[in-house]
């Protein structure tokens, strides 16, 4: 599942990032066409009426809430997605694009020396070149992911 979001869902662009998901954000693009210039198959994520009565006709989750947690919640409650469409920490958040595993050596002086040293597993950016780790975050995001995600694939415990 491919998405694009507009700037009243910014964080939530951001976070089905982090979970993996193709995503869109207006805040890149300038162009104020932004929809118009997108592939009709994209999910629009947004809070404007506006835009939502304009692209009626297309997939898109008008999002009520303000917090992007309960954003996210409505996303997977609405469009049916389950653990097993997530692969989380896959993509930059910044750019979307899908990163590359980095040899570690690679990676030396372009982290802080404690991570280096802390770490053996690194992931980079092939556009911005943003290198990523598993850093103290990381089990708080994968364990709220999951209680976003598990609520559907529980009961199976399958993919």
């Amino acid at each position: 599942m491919r998405f694009a979001a507009d700037a009243t869902v910014g964080k939530l662009g951001r976070h089905l990032r982090s979970t993996g998901f193709d995503t869109l954000c207006q805040h890149q693009s300038r162009r104020g066409d932004f929809f118009e210039t997108i592939d009709s198959e994209r999910v629009i994520l947004t809070r404007n009426t506006l835009v939502k009565l304009r692209f009626k006709h297309r997939p898109l989750v008008f999002i009520r809430d303000n917090d992007p947690y309960r954003q996210m919640m409505q996303v997977v409650r609405e469009l049916k997605l389950g653990w097993c469409d997530v692969n989380p920490f896959s993509r930059c958040i910044e750019c979307n694009e899908e990163l590359l595993q980095v040899d570690r050596v690679a990676v030396t002086g372009q982290v802080p020396a404690y991570v280096w040293q802390h770490h053996r597993t690194f992931h980079a950016c092939g556009k911005c070149g943003r290198i990523y780790w598993a850093g103290s975050h990381h089990n708080r995001m994968v364990q709220r992911f999951s209680a976003i995600f598990q609520q559907k694939d529980e009961k199976t415990h399958e993919c």
